[in-house]
């Protein structure tokens, strides 16, 4: 039929064009028949009637029913209904496999790994038919548990035994895609003599655009049912194909599986709260990311957060390919750049060539620790650190009495000369009586002195910016060299002054990321928290064109964090 000229008569004689009459009852049959196979199964493959011949048909029967009401079930979602009707029908006929693979399924699909694995492994030895299919889902299960070697070994036994139908073939394939094995899925696919079944032929031309055979790819993919559930990829990789182009892929590849396929988000959830070590260590959680961003890069602020974590090799590796590669915005790989040099995979300073602003360029990446328990200089004697805390507290309340505590900080300088924190508040309390030029003398002199003290850096670049010093803030952030380690809140006050200054630059792109990476540092923060709420600078002038900066106080001691260690896109220097 799919030669049939579209604009010619109908074959039925009905005197309408083929495309207007037959075609396209053919297209809708089509697509009311095709099924997500990533979890339907067939209840009897074509090979059943032989196989099974020998059991009672009271148990076929019963074993069909129930088996048949819980694909119905599987069918609209309701996996978690479907599981006692096919552990019924595995106890009418426990030799018959088509019940426990859909089981399993089920178990899977509902975050139950260990229990799909068991029913699984246990079909294997109540049944002495051949499963191919059971053997596909059981190598799926050990692979997502953490057993590459056994989810291999299961999966070559599977591609030994005679596949007995289409659903067999596309579960196969399935399992070979996990493991990027494209050769393997055209072989099995045209050994099993279901190479024209729209499904299989999905995991055909896919395996075949991954080896660079576009003929096969395109012929293949234009076999796939319109009602196919990835029938939106097989259209964007027939334009690929036909534009000799590629997906914008991380790998720059052409993927088999959405990010449900690769592990059910009830398994991710499931296993990550059951051990969240053994979790992290999978290959599997590698994989899911990888769709992930593939599907929505967009949303790399989740995958990374995983990935950050993720102990793998191959998460490892991903990190390295999205870091060297040109996949996504820029934000994504300096992302995956951080999360590297946390792992030591490279050394401090050390150059690095990576995609940047529309050119390959090398970069140096530093770091910042924040730890709240970083003091900045020795420790106030007791009498005087109440004093202080007592103080910084009242510096951050409704309505502080500048002149007193100024008086108050002007007593702690006088008693312990070498504690610099004391010389910034006191700075701070002539910012908020309108002693402009007292407070920026002492605030440059602790930005010579004292170059990490970020509390003083930041408040300094607010004056300048307050008084329109646009070439000064632009090289006092210049000349900022990013510590090694740091406070949380001292961060976090850098950060809503950068945010300012590029406000006032107009960039206001970059001032959203930089005000959301303060807030995420310390939310504690009051500016930051009101920043991210209401913009950039919202306070008395409503629009940022204050002239006195926002209170600062250092409170590193009174602040807390809910983030103990980072590094911040800050600390790129190119």
């Amino acid at each position: 039929m799919d030669t049939i000229d579209p604009y010619s008569p109908c074959p039925c004689g009905s005197g309408k064009k083929y495309k207007f009459c037959c075609l396209r009852k053919l297209r809708d049959r089509e697509a009311r028949e095709e099924r997500p196979l990533f979890w339907s199964v067939s209840p009897f493959e074509e090979s059943a009637d032989t196989e099974f011949a020998s059991l009672a048909v009271e148990d076929l029967d019963a074993e069909r029913a129930f088996c048949t009401k819980g694909l119905r079930l599987m069918a609209a979602g309701e996996f978690e209904k479907a599981i006692p009707l096919f552990q019924t029908a595995v106890s009418k006929a426990p030799t018959v496999y088509t019940a426990s693979n859909n089981l399993a399924l089920c178990l899977f699909a509902t975050g139950k790994l260990g229990e799909a694995l068991r029913v699984q492994s246990d079909s294997r030895t109540a049944s002495p038919f051949p499963n191919p299919f059971g053997l596909a889902n059981l190598a799926t299960f050990l692979y997502i548990g953490g057993d590459e070697d056994g989810a291999r070994r299961t999966l070559d036994a599977a591609l030994e035994v005679q596949l007995p139908s289409a659903d067999a073939c596309v579960k196969v394939c399935e399992t070979l895609a996990r493991f990027k094995r494209h050769q393997a899925i055209l072989d099995a696919a045209d050994k099993s003599g279901y190479g024209s079944d729209s499904a299989v032929c999905f995991f055909t031309g896919v395996a075949a655009a991954n080896l660079g055979d576009r003929s096969r790819a395109q012929r293949d993919l234009r076999r796939v049912n319109f009602g196919h559930h990835k029938a939106d990829w097989v259209r964007r990789y027939l334009q690929n194909l036909d534009e000799n182009s590629t997906p914008h892929t991380i790998r720059g590849d052409w993927p088999y599986l959405l990010t449900y396929e690769v592990c059910p988000l009830q398994v991710v959830e499931q296993e990550f709260k059951r051990d969240q070590t053994a979790w992290l260590a999978r290959r599997v959680v590698a994989d899911f990311f990888e769709a992930f961003l593939n599907d929505a890069f967009d949303k790399a602020d989740t995958a990374m957060q995983a990935l950050r974590f993720a102990t793998h090799p191959d998460a490892t590796a991903l990190l390295w390919m999205i870091a060297k590669g040109i996949f996504g915005p820029d934000s994504l790989r300096m992302a995956a750049l951080q999360c590297l040099r946390e792992r030591g995979e490279f050394a401090p300073q050390q150059r690095i060539e990576v995609f940047f602003d529309g050119k390959r360029r090398e970069v140096t990446l530093t770091g910042t620790k924040l730890n709240p328990d970083f003091r900045f200089a020795k420790a106030l004697p007791k009498k005087w650190d109440d004093v202080y805390e007592k103080a910084t507290m009242a510096a951050n309340s409704k309505n502080p009495d500048w002149d007193a505590l100024g008086t108050t900080f002007l007593k702690i300088i006088k008693a312990v000369p070498g504690y610099y924190p004391a010389r910034f508040n006191y700075a701070v309390t002539l910012l908020n009586r309108g002693r402009m030029e007292e407070a920026e003398t002492i605030l440059s002199a602790l930005v010579e002195e004292q170059p990490e003290y970020f509390f003083a850096r930041a408040a300094l670049l607010q004056l300048f910016i307050g008084d329109g010093r646009r070439k000064e803030a632009e090289a006092l952030l210049k000349a900022t060299v990013i510590p090694t380690e740091t406070h949380p809140a001292a961060m976090s006050a850098w950060l809503v002054a950068q945010a300012r200054y590029h406000e006032r630059e107009k960039d206001f792109e970059e001032a959203r990321k930089v005000i959301l990476q303060a807030y995420q540092i310390s939310p504690d923060n009051p500016r930051a928290a009101r920043c991210r709420a209401f913009g950039v600078c919202r306070g008395r002038c409503g629009g940022g064109r204050c002239r006195r900066p926002p209170r600062f106080s250092d409170q590193s001691f009174v602040i807390s964090s809910k983030i103990i260690a980072s590094i911040q896109p800050s600390s790129v220097v190119w």
